[in-house]
């Protein structure tokens, strides 16, 4: 198992957003976040650990907006950079993750 961190910013909303995810056979085995931030970035970063375990790489990868907003409700759009945030921390784990698995 690999474990890989990421983490991405919105200074704009304050939101700070760290995830680390455990990798096995380049599937999602585990996701963690911690982070602070405005309801809608902690919401989204909860609901990206959920959707990421037991995928793959690529599948976890590939979430997007819409499927974060399907889990938690909808939001307007000056909302989307918060969802996008937690998007950019969960991308960075697990490219961390697969480059650890290859070196």
């Amino acid at each position: 198992m690999t474990r890989g961190f990421g983490s991405d910013a919105n200074p704009r909303d304050g939101d700070r957003v760290k995830i680390e995810v455990d990798l096995e056979g380049g599937v999602v085995m585990a996701a963690r976040v911690t982070g602070s931030g405005c309801e809608v970035s902690t919401k989204a970063s909860s609901a990206l650990t959920r959707l990421a375990r037991g995928r793959s790489r690529g599948e976890a990868l590939s979430i997007s907006v819409a499927d974060v907003t399907g889990q938690i409700g909808p939001i307007d759009e000056d909302h989307e950079r918060c969802v996008l945030t937690a998007i950019g921390a969960l991308r960075a784990a697990i490219v961390d993750a697969h480059v650890r698995a290859i070196a």
